[in-house]
């Protein structure tokens, strides 16, 4: 009767024991953590023409694009040119873009696009693209308008400008050929 007696409180003993050991499973399986908050922002690519004129307006004294967003960005401006009458009309007349001395650090592509051939840092701004003024032309009534149009472009990896724009970087990343 006494091994009876210890034999049941052993499978008592090991019963409570699985049971108890069953429970802290469960509880690990089903344990829960805080929600983790993941903040994040994307990087932003985008850019602003500065430009400084005489007065009255007869040349272009400057031309420059700045970096307005969150990552170092490539920089390129076109220019368009069209004709004006005294009421600011724009005029079927021809156009052509006025010679441009370009400055250090530009390369010339086609079509009038012009390329500045290292990335520029957020906030930073080109260095002026004219070595010297952009004349504008007058016939009568009518005044020549060039208007500069700017794009920027991810800087890294390298590859984003050179298959978008057409453009050959060299080993350090500047830009040496533009098409």
């Amino acid at each position: 009767m006494k091994n009876k007696k210890t034999l049941i409180a052993a499978v008592i003993a090991i019963v409570v024991l699985l049971a108890a050991a069953g429970t802290s499973v469960v509880a690990y399986m089903f344990r829960r953590t805080d929600t983790a908050l993941n903040s994040f922002t994307p990087a932003s690519v985008s850019c602003r023409v500065s430009e400084a004129t005489d007065s009255p307006l007869t040349k272009k004294t400057e031309i420059k694009i700045q970096n307005t967003g969150t990552i170092d960005a490539y920089l390129r401006l076109r220019i368009v040119s069209f004709w004006v009458d005294a009421d600011g009309k724009i005029l079927s007349k021809p156009s052509v873009i006025p010679s441009v001395s370009l400055a250090g650090g530009w390369v010339r592509g086609s079509g009038d696009t012009y390329y500045y051939s290292t990335p520029i840092a957020p906030g930073g701004s080109t260095p002026n693209l004219l070595s010297s003024p952009l004349e504008l032309a007058q016939d009568g009534d009518a005044l020549q308008t060039v208007q500069i149009i700017a794009e920027a472009i991810q800087s890294k990896p390298g590859n984003a400008v050179t298959e978008s724009w057409h453009v050959t970087l060299d080993a350090n990343g500047k830009i040496t050929a533009a098409g």
